[in-house]
Formats: C-alpha cells, sequence, structure tokens
C-alpha cells in the first residue's frame, strides 16, 4: 500500500466521497418515486425503502403524535424525526414548495434531513482512517443501499459521534453521542461497555463515571418526555387509524416499542427461521407457534450475552496492549454477536459494523465478502417477495442459503473483531 493511501482523506476529498455516495443513494430509492410503487418493481430495482412504506400506515401523512397517537416499532429520536420530517413537507406543501402530502415527496424530504448525517459519519471518520478505508464507508455497497432506506443512519451518526469523542477523550460528550444514537436505535448502547471498561484499565474511574453520566442524561432527556407524553389517551378515535387498535397499551406509547419487539417471530433474514422451517418440514415441530418464538427470544438473549462477554472479557486481558483496551474491536464484536443471533433482522443493518470494520486492520477482502453477503441476502429476500405465493422454492431456496453464508461471515467477524488492533492513518510526512 502506498504512503497516499495511508494517508487521511483531505476534507474536500471526503466531502466528495460522501456527495457521490448521496447521490447514488438517492438515485437508487429515487426509481420508486419516478416509476411508481407496485407491481414488484420497489423489489426488482432495489429501491423499496420504508421511509415511503410507513407514511401512511404509521399516521405520518395524518400528522399523528408518535407514541400517544399510533404506533410505532422505532425509538424516539427516529420518532420524532419521523415526525419532523412529515410536519416540514406539510409546510412546504402549504406554501406551494412540494407539489402534494404523499409518500413520494416524503422520500425526498426525508432523504434531503437525512443526508447531512450519512455526511456527518464521513467527517467524523475523516481524521481516524485512511484514505482507501473511508472509501469503503462512504461510496461502499451499505451506504448506498441504505442510507434513505430507513432511518438507521441517525444510530450511526450517533455510534461514530461517540468513537471520535472517546478517541478524544471528551468522555461525558462520549456517552451522550451514544445516547443519542441509541435512542435512534438501541446498538450505539453496545458501545458503551467497552468504552467504560477502557477508562477503568487506565485506572480513571471518574472517567468512567463520566461516561455513565454523559449516557444516562442524555438518554433520560430524549426519552422521559415521551413517556410522559405518550401516557396520555389517544387523541384520535380508534377507528381512525385503520390496521391499528389504539385501545391496546401495546400498540401505543413508550414501552410499546419494545413490547411489539419482544414478541416477535423470527423473521426471514435471520438462521432462526430458516432453523425452524428446517425442523418444522422435517419432525413437523410443534415449536413452529408462540413456543418456539418464546424458545428463540430466550435463546437468542443467552447466545448474545454469553459472545458479548466473551468480547469484553477478552478485551480485558488485551488491555495492557500498546492501544489498551480496544474499544473499537469489541464494540464491532459485540455487534457482530447481536447480528448474529437476533430473531429480527433488518437489511439496513448492514450500515451498522461499517464505521468500526473500517476503523480495524481487519482486511478489506473480509470487508468485501460482508458487503457481498449482506447484498445477496437483500437481492434474495427481495426476489422471493416478487413471486412470494410461488410455490417453485428457486428464490426461497437461495435465501435460506445466501442467509447462512452471511451468518458465517459474521462469525468471522466477530472472531476476527476481539484479535483486531485500531489502524491508525498515516500522519503527513511520517516514514514509510
Amino acid at each position: 500500500m502506498s504512503r497516499a493511501h495511508r494517508r487521511p482523506a483531505s476534507r474536500g476529498l471526503a466531502l466528495g466521497m460522501a456527495a457521490a455516495g448521496i447521490v447514488a443513494a438517492f438515485a437508487l430509492k429515487f426509481q420508486c418515486v419516478a416509476n411508481g410503487w407496485g407491481d414488484g418493481y420497489q423489489y426488482t430495482h432495489l429501491c423499496y425503502n420504508e421511509i415511503q412504506a410507513l407514511f401512511g400506515v404509521r399516521g405520518i401523512q395524518d400528522g399523528l403524535l408518535p407514541y400517544r397517537d399510533t404506533a410505532f416499532e422505532y425509538p424516539v429520536l427516529t420518532g420524532m424525526f419521523m415526525d419532523l420530517a412529515g410536519r416540514v413537507l406539510r409546510g412546504l406543501v402549504a406554501i406551494g414548495l412540494a407539489p402534494q402530502n404523499n409518500d413520494s415527496s416524503y422520500l425526498v424530504v426525508s432523504s434531503v434531513m437525512l443526508a447531512p448525517f450519512s455526511v456527518g459519519v464521513t467527517l467524523l471518520l475523516r481524521p481516524r482512517v485512511s484514505a482507501s478505508r473511508l472509501a469503503l464507508w462512504a461510496v461502499g455497497a451499505p451506504t448506498i443501499l441504505y442510507t434513505f432506506h430507513n432511518w438507521d443512519i441517525l444510530a450511526v451518526f450517533g455510534a461514530a459521534w461517540g468513537l471520535a469523542a472517546f478517541e478524544r477523550d471528551r468522555l461525558g460528550l462520549a456517552g451522550g453521542a451514544l445516547a443519542v444514537g441509541a435512542s435512534a436505535k438501541l446498538y450505539p448502547a453496545f458501545l458503551a461497555p467497552g468504552m467504560v471498561l477502557a477508562r477503568w484499565a487506565r485506572k480513571d474511574r471518574l472517567g468512567s463515571v463520566r461516561m455513565i453520566a454523559g449516557f444516562l442524561a442524555v438518554y433520560a432527556a430524549l426519552n422521559v418526555p415521551w413517556i410522559l407524553i405518550a401516557n396520555g389517551p389517544p387523541q384520535v378515535s380508534p377507528g381512525a387509524f385503520p390496521g391499528v387498535d389504539l385501545r391496546d397499551p401495546q400498540a401505543n406509547g413508550w414501552l410499546g416499542v419494545w413490547l411489539f419487539h419482544a414478541e416477535r417471530s423470527p423473521d426471514i433474514w435471520t438462521i432462526w427461521f430458516w432453523l425452524g422451517d428446517r425442523a418444522d418440514g422435517l419432525f413437523l415441530n410443534p415449536w413452529w407457534g408462540g413456543s418456539y418464538r418464546g424458545f428463540v427470544s430466550i435463546t437468542s438473549f443467552v447466545l448474545f450475552a454469553l459472545a458479548t462477554a466473551y468480547a469484553l472479557l477478552h478485551g480485558w486481558k488485551r488491555r495492557n496492549e500498546p492501544q489498551g483496551y480496544p474499544v473499537v474491536g469489541v464494540g464491532l464484536a459485540i455487534v457482530a454477536a447481536f447480528l448474529i443471533t437476533s430473531k429480527v433482522y433488518s437489511p439496513q443493518y448492514a450500515l451498522w459494523a461499517v464505521p468500526m470494520l473500517v476503523m480495524l486492520d481487519i482486511r478489506v477482502r473480509w470487508v468485501v465478502i460482508y458487503f457481498v453477503s449482506e447484498f445477496a441476502v437483500l437481492v434474495a429476500g427481495f426476489g422471493w417477495f416478487t413471486v412470494f405465493d410461488d410455490p417453485d422454492p428457486g428464490w426461497r431456496a437461495l435465501l435460506e442459503v445466501v442467509v447462512v453464508a452471511r451468518a458465517a461471515v459474521l462469525c468471522v467477524l466477530y472472531w476476527r473483531a476481539t484479535r483486531a488492533v485500531r489502524l491508525l492513518p498515516e500522519a503527513p510526512g511520517s516514514a514509510v
């Protein structure tokens, strides 16, 4: 590798790569605006996105208040963003700057509002990785496929911000940044234990306390108001929001987000679904109902806890290495463990790992293999959606194979992450 490739990208180059990634990401999803939504087009052209899909069914189009008036499956910062984008769109329609209050316009407005967060991740990573590694994030397949797939880029920004603040020894800010991310999607909280242990290993007890306090304070500030707001009665009649019973406490309120996910069955993107499917087909397994769902809920949690404990303890054993406790490697290992063991998986989860992948000395070929495995799962899953009722097992069988293959790749990344070191870029003028 040449010296130039080991140096951080200039700010101009970083912004150029970020812009290229955003334009490509928007062009991909805009196909569903330019060509309509239906007849499987959104799947065959990979432009399906939850931004359009949830605009009407979550009451955003009608201005219903998240968590109180409608059921939301996302944590509060994502819900606030979804609601804010809807209000911006209605304001633009009112003054004639948007054509109409529909899902297509909502995608455009949401994309404009989400783009700065993707740029923000690029700028946070820029001084911390080489230019070539930065490109894996800025114009990598997950960024193009999923920046505008839904709202997970908000959580990725919080995680990257937390890592950057931690490396600058701004520990209260690091904890607060992780709390921001965790209020959009839970996974940034997975990085906090490693950061706390890293400061503990340096005998910086006060730093550990500052991190924890920063996390708790920001998380409470973002979540407690919504716990109080959503505790009131719905402001619309139960029949005004088709598909959701607003009288059901689990379909409403702050806690409803977590109850919803706790009660979900394994989905088609997970190894749990295919294990259950195989068992059901071979043994007429009676578990493939509530019992199997409960079994997977417990088993997946136990496996995740064990994998997390191993990553944290192995990191502790490495605390006396030159770089100290391996915060980024432990964080990536915990995220990979979740992606392997979770009973629920969404394609955009691929975004979560990329900032940490580019910060570690994990070889590019493994990053590319991971990207390919995630892309294969997306294509196979969307392909199956186009022929869901067809008895031909083609797409269905392919999805089973690639889901298992991706899980195997994630197992490799988990193992490598527990042993990886932080890949620091070469400073200008330093020796080769």
